[in-house]
């Protein structure tokens, strides 16, 4: 019947093929994924290359074939030691489909795919075996469900459809859009341009972001759950999202979705009493990300919900990421349980950018759309206080539409030109430091004394300190290459011209270099 070798010995091949593609996959994918999608599965047959797996419900049959494909194809063709396909398809389904299509000769008793022989039952199932046969138990549920008449009558044979069939190629499978997960199994996509790479670290937020790079290199085991605080503008869905990139790019599988849209995912599902399909989708992922959750206070279906699907994955060690505007203490209208959960594991604020952070995040800004802005100008941006990261890219908007229109280079009393309608007041830029101030903070910070810089040694330490200190003054003061000279010993103005072309060099080069100089900058305008 087309099958790589006749009668019952298909099967058991197949079954040894599977098991050996299983070693591999369980090498590939997390243990979370493999324990939710791949422990119960079972090959029912082998033909023309293509093993047929079977599965328990049509949401691990669908969620198998749209995320795991490849990976189960690349591990069947290495176990079959030639190419090969896969196919998932409902157990039962199969199972009936071939007792109709290949009638049994009389003397044989056994279907011509058996089941695979049971294996013995652990005495206890892990917290992530048990919310897998939780979501194929509501799955199945809700099939028979919607199998009903509408008069709430048991369906007859005639009326009753196969409620675990094979769904229709292109044909949805829940009964309204916001119930229909993309490929990647999460509600709506995550923003490819938010990942830990493009995020500008600064004191103010550096403990939100250690915090989201540990709980994605370790999920479920570091701080479960997270809460990122801050005010609007300030990063929080960002650490967010690049939270969910590196996620699903170790295979996790990853829920992204804002308090307002579970919100309406949950009404809907009530109205059309699909809630298991809801429940099921939530609770069956490896890492729940959840944006301005505080969104959720003092909606009572929303808050109940989102409580058991909470403790259903918090008991699996399922991570759980949400972002918020206050603590939860501050939360006036949201139910005690769930504000006591949200201070379960650890709160990390974001603070609004100081001015070296300011000026880092204008400097990577800048990078990302290939402007050339001077760092002076760049200085006089910084100097503008703002209170969120989104109002300052908006005045480097500004200040670059500004120099389009009239046709001039961003310079320093350019950009103080265009900022001061929006500054209240004109921008004068940071107060100039004087050169004692400059050379006391280079002093300070490589741990030499001002003699030092102004000496006559030629310690690399030391000549490196004064070098840039000359920068420094070059940029921060008004002084000239004469005055500098001065200020550091009587040195000519062709030496201090040669000292500021080093660092500026080495700050294009070097992180360390461009490091050292923003902490000095700092330091200067405090």
């Amino acid at each position: 019947m087309g099958r790589n070798q006749p009668g019952g010995s298909a099967s058991a091949d197949a079954r040894q093929i599977w098991q050996s593609a299983l070693e591999r996959i369980a090498q590939r994918v997390s243990a979370g994924a493999y324990t939710t999608w791949f422990r119960g599965t079972a090959a029912l047959d082998l033909a023309h290359d293509t093993l047929v797996v079977g599965v328990a419900n049509t949401f691990a049959c669908e969620h198998l074939s749209q995320r795991f494909l490849d990976v189960t194809r690349s591990a069947v063709s290495e176990a079959l030691g030639r190419a090969a396909n896969v196919s998932f398809v409902l157990r039962d389904h199969r199972a009936a489909r071939t007792a109709a299509s290949e009638p049994l000769p009389a003397h044989q008793e056994a279907p011509l795919s058996p089941a695979p022989a049971p294996t013995p039952r652990p005495a206890r199932r892990t917290a992530r075996a048990r919310s897998a046969a939780w979501t194929s138990h509501q799955t199945a549920a809700t099939a028979r469900v919607r199998a009903r008449p509408a008069n709430g009558a048991e369906p007859t044979a005639a009326q009753a459809p196969l409620p675990l069939a094979q769904p229709e190629p292109g044909r949805a499978l829940h009964p309204t859009p916001l119930l229909m997960p993309d490929a990647s199994g999460v509600s709506h996509e995550l923003n490819p341009r938010y990942v830990f790479e493009t995020f500008v670290v600064g004191l103010t937020n550096q403990l939100a972001f250690a915090a989201a790079r540990q709980v994605a290199a370790t999920p479920g085991e570091s701080y479960n759950p997270l809460l990122i605080y801050g005010g609007v503008g300030l990063g929080k869905t960002h650490l967010l999202h690049a939270i969910g990139h590196s996620a699903r790019a170790r295979g996790l599988s990853v829920a992204y979705v804002t308090a307002e849209r579970f919100t309406n995912e949950i009404i809907g599902a009530i109205r059309t009493r699909t809630t298991d399909l809801f429940r099921a989708r939530y609770r069956a992922v490896d890492m729940l990300l959840v944006d301005d959750v505080q969104f959720i206070a003092g909606k009572e279906s929303t808050e109940e919900e989102f409580f058991h699907t909470f403790n259903a994955l918090h008991e699996a060690n399922k991570q759980i990421v949400l972002t918020s505007d206050c603590v939860p203490q501050a939360m006036h209208h949201l139910h005690d349980r769930l504000r006591s959960r949200f201070a379960w594991g650890l709160i990390a604020d974001i603070q609004p950018p100081d001015y070296a952070h300011r000026l880092d995040i204008l400097r990577a800004k800048s990078s990302a759309l290939q402007l050339d802005i001077p760092e002076d100008a760049l200085a006089s941006l910084a100097a503008l206080h703002c209170e969120s990261i989104r109002a300052l890219e908006g005045v480097l908007t500004r200040v670059t539409a500004y120099a389009q229109m009239l046709g001039q280079p961003i310079e320093s009393d350019m950009v103080r030109q265009a900022l001061a309608p929006i500054a209240g007041e004109p921008v004068t830029g940071p107060e100039r430091p004087s050169a004692d101030t400059v050379l006391a903070a280079v002093a300070r910070h490589f741990a030499l004394t001002v003699d030092d810089l102004r000496g006559k040694s030629r310690n690399h330490q030391i000549a490196w300190a004064r070098q840039v200190a000359m920068h420094l003054l070059r940029e921060e003061t008004d002084a000239s290459l004469f005055v500098i000279g001065r200020q550091l010993g009587g040195r000519d103005h062709t030496t201090i011209m040669h000292g500021c072309a080093r660092v500026a060099k080495a700050l294009a080069d070097d992180e360390q270099t461009r490091q050292d100089v923003t902490d000095l900058r700092a330091s200067l305008h405090r």
